[in-house]
């Protein structure tokens, strides 16, 4: 190879780890990738005719349950009292309570309980999925720690049977109820603990003709107020929370209530008892739409509703008309729903036990409507504060970091009844168990306060706690 070609090839090498060089030290170009809008999107809540107000604040649809960070958070807030002696409604929380001497109560003893001859199973039938799942899950926890409670207790009494719940899901669907009452019977389950109106409409046929005790801890309706079947209820009817709605209303000056409700017994008796008062209470009932519980969207009964409303403010004014909503978890969707309704918002709402408490309404698009119309001020049957009380609501707070609703406690007084009902009569026959339960109940005191039952076997008299949706 001669010098001249030597010289070029070293040339060119020069010239090409030059240019290596200067690239690897030059910042990299900034390249653009083409921005893809997302579609947007609509709510499933049909737009009323009518000029529609825009939600700013929410931004979770109808079915999420996450929120971004800038959307503000909500709970449900204890607000007052109603006291049913008195037919008054009271600032502050329920005053502790202590049994009188020689009532039953839970007894929480440090004991670790051991295996024994005979088992009692308890089939806790609640629902852990659908529109009362949030509610059905603290119900299931109650019963749970019952069942450790009642287990210490009978191992430290050297009792010859242990308890064990058997919880099952319900979907608050009364037709799965009842195969759910009969899947557990067929393997010889005697007791249950139960929720729901309809729940209980379908299943006491069966639980009556095959004698299986059953306690709801949330059943309502006046319409199952029947004495001497197998169906014990562990809150008061309705016609005593009709009492509490009616006076909260009255109190606020509502001259007309405009009501939507669920077409079931717990729906239909609510509406039917708040009739019963318009005249001691001074308001008109107005029916506006019932609805199909099963339903998934509801923009027709709240089209009704918001031309009710608007007849009733002509007449009396935005500060005398107030709507009542008697529903479950689908009062979200009729929530988000009515907020595009501009009448909706400028009128007060208030609701029933069926939802109160229920985290299903603590989304943003429907928290915010109920913040707007004064907090969805809501009553619920009011436990009694005890020590037996403390020990629930402190154990769902730590294991479910959620403030349990008043019928958890009734699911925890539920086992404890069963329990001291088979310890009395000596046996689990449950026509005994039957005959004995009410006495039983009627001198116990546990989480939930006093148990004394009515002739239709219904707890006897409660006051009411008055919640409210408000800002965290």
């Amino acid at each position: 190879m001669n010098k001249t070609v030597m010289g070029i090839i070293i040339a060119v090498v020069v010239v090409a780890v030059a240019a290596l060089l200067y690239y690897a030290s030059a910042p990299p170009q900034q390249t653009t990738t083409p921005r893809q809008t997302p579609p947007a999107t609509t709510s499933t809540a049909t737009t009323p005719p009518a000029a529609t107000t825009t939600q700013t604040t929410a931004t979770t649809s109808p079915t999420a349950t996450s929120t971004t960070s800038a959307a503000p958070s909500y709970k449900w807030t204890l607000i007052g009292m109603y006291i049913a002696a008195d037919d008054k409604v009271v600032k502050g929380q329920p005053p502790a309570q202590q049994p009188p001497s020689g009532y039953l109560t839970p007894v929480i003893v440090d004991v670790k309980p051991t295996e024994a001859p005979n088992v009692v199973e308890i089939g806790v039938l609640q629902p852990l999925s659908g529109r009362l799942a949030s509610l059905g899950e603290l119900a299931a926890a109650a019963a749970r720690l019952a069942e450790q409670d009642v287990n210490a207790y009978l191992t430290k009494i050297n009792a010859t049977f242990r308890v064990r719940v058997v919880v099952a899901d319900t979907a608050a669907d009364p037709t799965k109820a009842l195969d759910q009452m009969k899947a557990l019977h067929s393997r010889g389950v005697k007791f249950y603990v139960v929720r729901t109106s309809g729940e209980v409409r379908t299943m006491k046929p069966y639980a009556d003709e095959n004698k299986l005790v059953t306690i709801s801890i949330s059943s309502t309706a006046p319409a199952l107020a029947i004495p001497n079947d197998y169906i014990f209820r562990l809150p008061p009817d309705d016609n005593k929370q009709v009492r509490a709605i009616s006076k909260i209303l009255q109190d606020a000056g509502v001259k007309a209530v405009v009501v939507i409700w669920r077409n079931d017994d717990w729906g239909n008796g609510l509406v039917k008892g708040l009739e019963s008062l318009v005249q001691s209470r001074g308001f008109e009932v107005v029916r506006a739409a019932t609805y199909d519980p099963q339903k998934g969207e509801f923009s027709t009964e709240v089209s009704v509703l918001a031309q009710r409303v608007r007849d009733a403010v002509s007449k009396y004014g935005a500060d005398k008309v107030a709507v009542a909503a008697f529903g479950f978890a689908e009062l979200q969707t009729i929530f988000i729903t009515a907020a595009k309704y501009p009448e909706l918002r400028q009128v007060k709402w208030y609701g029933a036990d069926g939802s109160t408490g229920l985290k299903e309404l603590l989304v943003p698009d429907a928290a915010e409507f109920a913040a707007v119309v004064g907090g969805f001020v809501s009553p619920k049957f009011a436990p009694a504060r005890s020590p037996y009380y403390d020990r629930v609501r402190n154990y769902i707070l730590q294991n479910y970091n959620r403030e349990p609703d008043s019928y958890a406690y009734n699911a925890y007084d539920a086992i404890w009844l069963i329990t001291y009902s088979i310890l009395q009569a000596g046996t689990t026959d449950t026509q005994k168990i039957q005959q004995i339960f009410p006495e039983v109940a009627g001198r116990y005191f546990g989480a939930s306060g006093y148990t004394k039952l009515n002739e239709a076997g219904d707890r006897d008299s409660a006051d009411y706690e008055i919640w409210a949706i408000t800002k965290s």
